[in-house]
């Protein structure tokens, strides 16, 4: 009888959350759910899903010692952490597979928290983005070592959560003054990925089966690549009225930035009017194996209500 892959999720929030339900059916598989206080998530566990305390800012010994208990470890652990914490994760798995092949098993498949952005392109946002800068060493860290320690790593860039590109604090869509503004990052040819959280955790299931050639290398997904006008079309319609257009262009963003060297929002605006935030949804792995993803006009649509985009909006992602 063959024993279950045992997989490691670390983190419970808005990603991992949406994992749980395409993981836990993966035949074969165990998920232990690792979190700071395992009693607030007593409502997921189930059969194939258990939980654990874990702290990611502990002892990097014992960590490695945990992580080389397992198959497969997944971080979903999100954007708050420490400066260094990601590095550090790292760090901690390549000397978890050294104690798995001390021990003569299989090596360790690791999933960094890399959802989001080709960070290669990126780089740390001209040092407006540490953390991204941070995810780039991550990458370059696996790519020098990950094969001689006895690990094979997977990154899957899925571009935004479809979800923060309507936020209101973002800015993109505007639903505030009794209209709705649509402006561009950078210019309206400049494009974005999306993709929701949910499918994000199906096309994550895919790759663990290996229907997608994923070993030591970085995949893509995307619901959607847009252009701003394409986004702005699409909120137009959606809304059955004319919707306002404004472009930010880069010096419009870094002027704005100037103002405020210290707000997060809007380096993150600079940093998305550049490159590396949206690539060819053919290229994907949900395109390559026909998976069915939602896109910006479907989440905008998917709910029985009265074309009413501010209605829409704020049901759906506030």
């Amino acid at each position: 009888m063959t024993s279950a892959t045992q997989i490691l999720l670390i983190g419970a929030g808005e990603l991992g959350t949406a994992f749980l339900p395409h993981l836990s059916a993966l035949p074969h598989t165990h998920i232990t759910l690792g979190v700071r206080t395992p009693q607030k998530y007593n409502h997921l566990s189930s059969a194939t899903v258990s939980l654990t305390p874990l702290d990611i800012t502990g002892p990097s010994e014992a960590l490695s010692q945990t992580f080389a208990n397992y198959n497969i470890v997944i971080s979903a652990t999100g954007f708050g952490q420490y400066n260094g914490t990601l590095l550090k994760l790292a760090k901690e798995i390549l000397d978890a597979g050294l104690l798995r092949r001390t021990a003569n098993r299989s090596r360790l498949w690791f999933f960094p928290w890399q959802w989001g952005v080709n960070y290669d392109v990126t780089g740390d946002g001209q040092g407006l983005m540490p953390l991204f800068g941070e995810q780039a060493a991550v990458r370059d860290l696996l790519r020098a070592e990950a094969t001689q320690n006895n690990i094979k790593w997977t990154i899957l860039s899925t571009g935004i959560f479809m979800s923060f590109l309507f936020e209101q604090f973002w800015g993109v869509v505007d639903r505030e003054g009794g209209g709705i503004t649509v402006r561009a990052l950078r210019s309206w040819e400049h494009g974005i990925t999306v993709t929701d959280v949910s499918d994000i955790g199906k096309i994550l299931a895919r790759v663990i089966t290996g229907d997608v050639e994923a070993d030591n290398t970085v995949v893509y997904a995307a619901g959607d690549t847009v252009t701003y006008k394409e986004l702005a079309d699409i909120v137009e319609r959606t809304a059955g009225e004319p919707v306002k257009r404004e472009a930010w262009t880069i010096p419009y963003l870094e002027a704005e930035l100037a103002k405020d060297r210290d707000d997060h929002i809007k380096k993150y605006r600079l940093v998305f009017a550049r490159d590396g935030v949206c690539w060819d949804k053919h290229g994907t792995v949900n395109y390559e194996l026909n998976i069915p993803v939602i896109n910006v006009d479907k989440s905008l649509s998917i709910l029985k209500l009265p074309h009413n985009m501010r209605s829409i909006m704020t049901t759906v992602f506030t």
